[in-house]
């Protein structure tokens, strides 16, 4: 125990200190790519398809606010290519803007590729990346990214169509390089804590699936689903050569029953549409296969989110130190205008969604709490992981998530009988929602528009819903929408809240059912004393509110895996963690 609270003062001061070295190595990046820019490039040029001729000009700024006087003519006479030269300047171009003309026959452009020239060579960003990269528009455009075009909007006035890109330095930022210089300082952090403490450590083979699954959670979901299958096929294996099953484990018929349930009210067309319902399957047999090593597992899923929240802590600091000179802005507009500019210090991510992973880090808050009580953990780490972890939350701007920081902490904190505990939990969470469902049109105009076209269409099917993947076609259904409305919400597949997107898919019959087999789960295993699968399910319940985390593939598998971290109760017996090693 001892030598265990060691590796972890080690790993506490290595944080800290990895965050610091984070911050220089990409700063001094940032610095590169500055005057990379000043000294080396010499203009941009657009490859573009339309559908009528335009007079393209290009707008630009060593502010934040664009000049009537500062602006760039095409320089070259090509149906398909606009070329934009820069003057020589000692000042740092902070945004552009292409404007397309005033000509009302224009109806579509497509910018397939934009090229920033350096002297003789050129960085190319690809038709994704460019639209990746818009992040304004005026009201006579329509930035449609599914298809990847731009459309003009005629009947705006007065009509004055243009486009606003990410500043020049963003641009040109190598996000391979960006990533290798935020990362390197932590990577060697573990090499060197690996050689340190290699003999502490016996590695099992289910340690090391689940420690992958954990890695896994912000790359691509194709890892998170190889991982999963891993586990449950290594699962399958270990319980034909031990010739025994864990059917007595609650958490098997759980997942297996809320499947089938969802199967039943859902009313699947296809198996496509049941492909994020299948991770409850998939971790049903998982629970009845494999035998884990609960605190354990708790202890990488706290030490993957610590250094996770210290990556993201080093690239905000970065990013704010060169706000002002990418952007010519300063602090107080990054957290003003937070959504715009938070995805910035997560570009390095595969899987960047900033609400799903504060949550994932706010559970592994709970992991840490508990494996401290127990005196698994140094407190100073405890301590960083706080700091770390609300850092996060706050630079990528979750305000449900910090609300639910709160609520765990009051929790953790305050020492209160059970029964009072679920009192005031219940009077706070309904508070909470009856507030926000009040006020959502003064907090949030588009969940705003999202609900309202929601609430319409329950209405007309109130008790069995429409059935599991319908929520899509729903939202962008004429009888339901206006144009107006279906233009504001057209990038939206679901309502933004948990609640209303099961009331319009499974109906009310289909929530009692699911509510009902958590319940009685909850009051047959014992585990409604079981602080962590509680407070677990009051934060999901929280982030219902805001999200329909359930509808995508990511966070279902997670959640998934760590419901089943919280419930498990057994420890892992010799005999099984002999038949591992070996």
């Amino acid at each position: 125990m001892k030598g265990n609270l060691t590796s972890e003062r080690f790993f506490t001061w290595g944080v800290s200190l990895c965050v610091l070295f984070s911050v220089l190595l990409s700063s001094l990046y940032l610095w590169s790519v500055k005057r990379n820019v000043l000294d080396q490039m010499t203009g941009m040029e657009f490859i573009v398809s339309s559908d009528a001729d335009f007079e393209a000009n290009l707008y630009y700024t060593f502010t934040d606010r664009f000049s009537p006087n500062q602006f760039l003519k095409n320089s070259i006479s090509s149906k398909d290519t606009l070329r934009f030269n820069f003057p020589e300047q000692d000042e740092l171009i902070k945004k552009f803007r292409l404007d397309f003309g005033s000509d009302l026959k224009l109806g579509r452009v497509e910018i397939q590729s934009l090229n920033l020239l350096f002297g003789t060579e050129k960085m190319v960003l690809d038709q994704e990346e460019v639209f990746d990269n818009l992040y304004q528009n005026s009201g006579s455009v329509f930035i449609d990214k599914s298809a990847l075009s731009i459309r003009m909007v005629k009947s705006h006035v007065p009509f004055d169509p243009y486009i606003v890109f990410m500043p020049l330095s963003t641009l040109s930022i190598s996000h391979r390089m960006y990533t290798a210089c935020l990362l390197t300082p932590f990577l060697v952090l573990l090499v060197f804590y690996l050689i340190k403490y290699r003999k502490t450590y016996v590695f099992t083979v289910t340690d090391f699936l689940a420690l992958l699954f954990i890695i896994s959670i912000p790359l691509k979901i194709a890892w998170t689903t190889f991982s999963t299958i891993l586990l449950c096929a290594y699962g399958i294996y270990f319980a034909a050569y031990k010739r025994k099953v864990f059917l007595k484990n609650d958490v098997f018929f759980l997942f297996a029953g809320l499947f089938l349930l969802l199967a039943l009210f859902g009313r699947p067309s296809s198996y496509a549409v049941m492909d994020n319902e299948f991770a409850l399957l998939l971790f049903a047999v998982i629970s009845a296969t494999l035998p884990f090593s609960k605190l354990k597992i708790y202890k990488y899923f706290v030490w993957d989110m610590l250094i996770l929240n210290g990556v993201i802590l080093a690239s905000g600091l970065g990013f704010l130190f060169w706000f002002n000179d990418f952007y010519g802005l300063g602090v107080s507009n990054y957290f003003r205008d937070i959504k715009i500019y938070s995805g910035n210090i997560r570009d390095w991510l595969y899987y960047d969604h900033a609400a799903f992973l504060s949550f994932f880090g706010l559970v592994g808050l709970l992991f840490a709490h508990r494996r401290y009580g127990l005196g698994r953990m140094d407190k100073k780490l405890l301590v960083l992981y706080h700091i770390l972890l609300i850092s996060f939350i706050v630079l990528n701007g979750s305000r449900i998530c910090v609300l639910i920081y709160i609520v765990y902490l009051f929790n953790v904190l305050v020492k209160l009988g059970f029964r009072k505990k679920i009192f005031v939990n219940a009077i706070m969470f309904f508070t909470v929602t009856a507030l926000f469902v009040s006020n959502i049109e003064k907090i949030d105009q588009i969940r705003y528009e999202l609900w309202t076209v929601s609430w319409k269409a329950i209405k007309e099917s109130p008790w069995v819903g429409y059935g599991l993947g319908t929520s899509n076609m729903i939202l962008h259904n004429g009888r339901f929408a206006d144009t107006n409305t279906i233009a504001k919400i057209s990038e939206f597949n679901h309502s933004h809240n948990q609640f209303i997107t099961f009331l319009m898919e499974i109906g009310i019959l289909g929530i009692i059912s699911l509510v009902l087999a958590l319940g009685y789960y909850l009051y047959r295993s014992g585990h409604y004393k079981n602080t962590t699968l509680c407070l677990f399910l009051l934060g999901l319940g929280y982030l219902f509110l805001t999200e329909s985390i359930l509808q995508t593939s990511k966070p279902m598998y997670v959640i998934c895996f760590l419901f089943l971290l919280c419930a498990i109760n057994r420890n892992l017996p010799t005999e099984l963690d002999n038949a591992i090693k070996s």
